[in-house]
């Protein structure tokens, strides 16, 4: 019972740690390294390597610390990525059956694309903006590839020490009768 609670606090502690990260360094780094978003390729690590429940505490703890320092309305962080996690849950739950690098890599590549249409989307219609709707502006856009950039380098070089830390991608062989 010990060891549970202390797993359960470090990875809290774990998250809250990366969550104050995201929050207080890449948005200050100019450029291409300003679009670092290491949330989202958490969340996709562990609800692919683990599971959805595991992804979806992390998207709480998470979604708080991004809320608490968000400049938008308390939530808009939480149900972004809650809506994402539940969305690549269902594609890969129907399209995706194995848990393989290109899987990990169509999941990253949704879940920043989800992320990224339900923040501006709720951004959008919170501030109504007057500079026109976000689909139309080539700062999204920019913004959306920078952030795929990141999320393919990362998690290619991210998926043989994901799958060394867990079970579920082991072959598993069925023996002869």
């Amino acid at each position: 019972m010990l060891k549970k609670i202390l797993s359960f606090s470090i990875f809290i502690i774990a998250l809250s740690i990366v969550a104050l990260f995201q929050i207080s360094l890449p948005p200050v780094w100019v450029g291409f390294l300003s679009e670092v978003n290491l949330i989202p390729l958490i969340i996709v690590a562990l609800f692919f390597f683990y599971n959805v429940k595991t992804a979806l505490l992390a998207v709480l703890i998470f979604g708080f610390w991004l809320d608490l320092f968000s400049f938008s309305f308390f939530g808009l962080e939480s149900i972004s990525l809650m809506l994402s996690l539940f969305l690549i849950d269902r594609i890969s739950f129907s399209f995706l059956t194995n848990r393989s690098l290109y899987s990990f890599l169509i999941n990253n590549i949704l879940y920043f694309s989800f992320y990224s249409f339900f923040t501006a989307l709720f951004f959008y219609f919170s501030n109504f903006e007057s500079s026109g709707f976000f689909l139309f502006q080539g700062r999204f856009w920019l913004s959306l590839i920078f952030r795929l950039t990141w999320a393919l380098i990362i998690s290619l070089i991210s998926f043989s020490f994901f799958s060394a830390l867990t079970k579920n991608l082991r072959p598993v062989f069925l023996e002869k009768r």
